[in-house]
């Protein structure tokens, strides 16, 4: 008997989960701070790691543009030693986002124009606009979370 209620219960939880759907968050990156960057990747880790154990579906992009974009950078050598180190970090943040909660990383060609990148690591997808993409997100139903 137990184990009957029990399967109805995983069942009528398992139903209110689909029907409501993803959740879904869109987080923008726009900072300079790369010490409050770091620290905003790993809360999205931990929420996605939350989700995961509440039994939750969900769609997380990144955003990354304005003062941010040094963050995708390829090329290390052109800052100084300690920066480098800190991206360097910050970019293993976002390749396990990426490949371990798949979660989609979009730098703006705009700002990486503008910040001189010279290339960008193979995980990292290029959008012409962040703002367009943002836009579109949200009209899409994601969430905005700013860093």
């Amino acid at each position: 008997m137990r184990l009957i209620v029990l399967v109805l219960i995983l069942l009528v939880s398992t139903s209110f989960s689909q029907e409501k759907g993803s959740l879904k968050a869109v987080f923008d990156c726009a900072v300079k701070d790369l010490d409050w960057i770091s620290l905003r990747l790993s809360l999205i880790k931990k929420t996605a790691e939350s989700l995961i154990r509440e039994g939750k579906d969900y769609k997380f992009v990144i955003t990354i543009h304005s003062y941010c974009i040094p963050v995708v950078e390829k090329n290390l050598r052109k800052f100084p030693k300690d920066k480098a180190k800190k991206i360097e970090f910050i970019q293993s943040q976002l390749r396990t986002l990426k490949e371990l909660y798949n979660v989609e990383i979009k730098a703006c060609r705009i700002a990486m124009d503008r910040g001189k990148i010279t290339g960008v690591p193979d995980f990292i997808e290029t959008v012409p606009n962040s703002w367009i993409t943002l836009i579109e997100l949200q009209n899409s139903g994601y969430a905005f979370v700013p860093f």
